[in-house]
């Protein structure tokens, strides 16, 4: 959908208003894919081969100690079939691993691996760069006006 939307619908005729909202929406998408891609390109000469940026999203969304399935999938907003399954494919990698937990025997607790913490290091230090980058190309006052952007919530009606 381009955001430079015409005065009237084809069909209908209806006010089709220009918004740097919805300018703002695709951008952010495609700003978040370019530096996944960045981050997955650096990963890999890093010898992370074979991650993908789905898996980058996952792997972020877990904490440095024990996660849980059901945690995971609340905060990813996927089902936990979709977590197990990704599990899998990063236990494979050698990234992640599970443990029964030893309070309730039917939930396995899930933890990065060494080297799956070292790719964490990786991926945080590339963060860290990519910060100096911004601040170098916007300046520091520019990040935080969309740091705060960011993180302004609009209320739905």
């Amino acid at each position: 959908m381009s955001t430079k939307l015409t005065r009237k619908s084809p069909r209908a005729g209806y006010e089709m208003l220009e918004s740097r909202s919805l300018s703002l929406l695709y951008e952010m998408d495609s700003f978040q894919e370019r530096i996944l891609d960045r981050l997955v390109e650096r990963l890999c000469s890093e010898g992370f081969a074979g991650i993908k940026r789905s898996q980058i999203t996952f792997l972020a969304a877990l904490d440095c100690d024990a996660n849980h399935a059901a945690n995971v999938a609340r905060r990813l907003n996927i089902s936990r079939q979709a977590v197990h399954k990704t599990v899998r494919e990063l236990e494979a990698a050698g990234w992640l691993e599970t443990f029964q937990n030893p309070n309730l025997q039917n939930q396995k607790a899930i933890h990065f691996t060494v080297e799956g913490e070292r790719m964490v290091s990786f991926a945080r230090r590339f963060f860290f760069d990519l910060d100096n980058e911004l601040c170098a190309a916007i300046g520091d006052d520019t990040l935080r006006a969309i740091e705060a952007l960011l993180n302004y919530s609009v209320k739905v009606d």
